[in-house]
């Protein structure tokens, strides 16, 4: 993939959210009481357990959890890290 490939596929905050969701879906997400069922509140973008109606963000379990970073902005890191092959730093 490149940079035009990329930025078709996560152009806007949305489609990243989107696809880190149907992701995060796949793998399952566990609530603290270690229930497995959840609802979608898509409005807050937020997982509420059945069993407690503990809410758990869509980055919550992550690297992203406490980062105010947008999803768009971690995408965009992710690519860069993984397609350069001399790297850089985190200044950069």
């Amino acid at each position: 993939m490149n940079i035009f490939s990329f930025t078709t596929h996560f152009g806007r905050e949305e489609d990243c959210r989107i696809h880190f969701k149907e992701q995060r879906d796949k793998i399952g997400v566990v609530c603290k009481c270690g229930h497995k069922e959840h609802f979608w509140i898509k409005s807050i973008w937020s997982y509420e357990c059945k069993k407690c109606r503990k809410r758990i963000s869509l980055k919550s379990g992550t690297i992203m959890q406490n980062s105010n970073l947008s999803f768009l902005i971690w995408y965009k890191t992710m690519f860069l890290m993984s397609v350069t092959k001399k790297g850089f730093s985190s200044k950069e």
